[in-house]
């Protein structure tokens, strides 16, 4: 079996730019992770950043994969209609939403939870988790915000449902909020996020249907 995985991380940004590197690695480390602990499942796992992938160049990469199911991640800025790395519109609601039917999407990125995650559900791409507002990384480059982001995956690579893993992603970021040892504009930054996660599409997908032959 295989499974399919895109990762998008704006690298240029500052302090936002630096967290998407994180991010980007942990996601890497999650798969490398995920597949030593399968002997049949072999992962496709590739890696863009701002200059090694524009909206074009993912079309064109995505259209040989969405016949099927993918997963896909990107890490960046976002407005309600369109998902930016280093100031270029990289997926909007107009050009290429059609390219990620069949793959389930897990941003951390502002506002793309709203407007764009119903149009790519609209054309058939499996689920969306992201969050319709801001998407806050108080200290930009940060283990604590790094960890939160990357425990839905965990858990989502574990085995549980789309429902049980942002659950989960849900807690940590309330583990933080309670956490009187972060400052406090960190606590209601992290509170913000909390309430601006979504969840759409099919909720019950687990990691075994994103798996193909």
């Amino acid at each position: 079996m295989k499974l399919n995985a895109f990762v998008l991380a704006d690298d240029v940004a500052e302090n936002i730019g630096e967290l998407c590197v994180m991010l980007k690695n942990s996601t890497q480390q999650q798969l490398e992770q995920f597949g030593q602990t399968r002997n049949d499942l072999q992962i496709n796992n590739d890696i863009y950043c701002h200059d090694t992938v524009n909206k074009r160049s993912l079309s064109e990469k995505l259209a040989l994969v969405n016949s099927k199911n993918f997963l896909c991640c990107w890490y960046g800025h976002g407005t309600d209609t369109s998902f930016c790395m280093n100031g270029e519109d990289v997926v909007t609601t107009i050009d290429n939403h059609y390219v990620f039917s069949n793959a389930l999407i897990y941003t951390f990125s502002c506002m793309n939870g709203g407007t764009l995650a119903d149009v790519l559900i609209d054309n058939d791409a499996k689920a969306f988790i992201g969050y319709n507002g801001n998407a806050n990384c108080p200290y930009g480059i940060d283990d604590v915000t790094c960890g939160i982001v990357m425990s839905f995956f965990s858990s989502f690579l574990g085995g549980e449902s789309l429902y049980e893993a942002v659950d989960d992603l849900k807690s940590s970021y309330e583990d933080a909020v309670f956490n009187k040892e972060l400052e406090p504009f960190q606590r209601s930054w992290f509170q913000e996020n909390r309430d601006n996660v979504v969840l759409k599409g099919d909720t019950s997908l687990t990691i075994n249907d994103l798996l193909v032959v």
